[in-house]
């Protein structure tokens, strides 16, 4: 156990417990400090990574407690919480079975693995008949041959990566000597399993949901739209909500919800990715957290969803209404993701990038490089320039809006 120098000595009594609150997690915590709520911070991952992905991860903490698993973290935490709150993707399995052992709101702790691990998700989807591409789940010396059994074009991921790192699409043969096949996974956990996998051609979209006592609701739909019509690896270019007359919603939507059931998920937000082509539509990946890529940022702008505050009343055994609410969307959404396609090298400028702040339809910019910064090649969510968060009347709009951005951002090298 560690604890920071500043921080209160123990759990009291009706605390909420956030589980890696890395990221997005500081909209949790401004949601309980509006209810008066005292924080928690459950950490799981090493410290020198939490402060590579966050310098500042303990802002906010009204106490921080470090543990590696959920009989650890029972023994720090005891049971006097009120909730304990899932928030980033390492934290699915922790917070499940934390808070099924202390009696307190949440997801069943039987399917959490199957909730976070690609490899137990996609063996869980087969047994309750949820359509999943063909896939191997093996040990990185065996990735090759994998590839080889499964065919081209074939996807490798990790079991337990997540925002597209480490993910590579292979084409033919010749290019599985090219893998690059990490030891560790984007929080520091080694890779023990790759997850080989048919790469299935048609849009992917994202489906996002709102639990409470085992019904559900789709909140919207994105599709990762690509800057040209072949296959790919890396998914982030523009991502844009899809209107409710796009005919491929309804077949995501049902999926998505299948699946919802098909895992047992009881409460609170879940991201559900799946493609949809010629072949029918298969579950990708589900996970039970709010998503990424800033659209919940676009939400607190631009809908009567407060993905935070509504997020932490679930866990708090509360009815939200969000089931039944009026979502309160009156524009179509977009997010331009900025990446670098050229080359790997020091950024002198991001010319554009910040004046777009302000203009008709830019809702708000995110950038993650400052100029002296080395950057690689954008191959995952972590390796993008920025965000660019736009909202338009109608598609047409959005899509015109999203093109200018395009063209008035400039990558610049020094």
């Amino acid at each position: 156990m560690t604890v920071l120098p500043a921080a209160p000595a123990a759990v009291a009594l009706g605390d909420v417990v956030l589980v890696n609150p890395l990221m997005t997690g500081y909209g949790f915590k401004r949601a309980c400090r509006e209810r008066g709520l005292r924080v928690v911070s459950l950490y799981t991952l090493e410290l020198g990574l939490l402060s590579a992905l966050q310098a500042d991860y303990t802002r906010g903490d009204d106490l921080s407690l470090y543990a590696h698993d959920a009989e650890t973290a029972e023994e720090l935490v005891g049971s006097t919480v009120r909730a304990v709150v899932p928030t980033t993707e390492p934290s699915i399995v922790v917070a499940d079975r934390l808070g099924g052992v202390l009696g307190v709101p949440g997801n069943p702790a039987a399917t959490a693995l199957a909730r976070r691990n690609k490899a137990a998700m996609r063996l869980h989807a087969v047994a309750r008949g949820i359509p999943v591409p063909a896939f191997e789940a093996v040990a990185t010396e065996d990735v090759p041959t994998s590839v080889a059994r499964v065919g081209y074009p074939a996807i490798v991921k990790p079991a337990t990566g997540a925002g597209a790192q480490g993910i590579a699409l292979v084409a033919e043969a010749e290019a599985t000597a090219s893998l690059d096949l990490s030891a560790v996974d984007t929080f520091g956990s080694p890779i023990c399993t790759w997850l080989v996998e048919r790469y299935v051609r048609g849009r992917e979209l994202a489906v996002n949901t709102f639990s409470q006592g085992g019904r559900h609701r789709v909140l919207d739909v994105w599709e990762y739209c690509q800057p040209s019509d072949g296959d790919y690896d890396q998914p982030y270019w523009d991502v844009v909500q899809l209107s409710a007359e796009d005919p491929d919603l309804a077949a995501a939507a049902d999926l998505a919800l299948r699946t919802l059931d098909a895992y047992e998920v009881e409460l609170g937000p879940a991201h559900v990715e799946v493609k949809v082509g010629e072949d029918g539509a298969f579950l990708i990946e589900i996970a039970t957290r709010l998503p990424g890529a800033h659209m919940v940022d676009h939400w607190e702008r631009n809908s009567a969803i407060r993905p935070f505050a509504d997020t932490l009343a679930a866990y708090l055994g509360e009815d939200t209404g969000l089931l039944e609410r009026d979502l309160g969307f009156d524009r179509i959404l977009g997010v331009c993701c900025l990446r670098n396609d050229d080359r790997p090298g020091t950024v002198a400028s991001l010319t554009g990038a910040e004046e777009l702040a302000g203009l008709p339809g830019v809702d708000d910019v995110f950038l993650q490089v400052s100029p002296g910064d080395t950057i690689p090649l954008t191959r995952d969510l972590g390796s993008l320039l920025g965000f660019v968060l736009v909202s338009a009347p109608g598609l047409d709009a959005l899509r015109e809006r999203m093109s200018f951005v395009r063209s008035h951002t400039k990558l610049e090298f020094a």
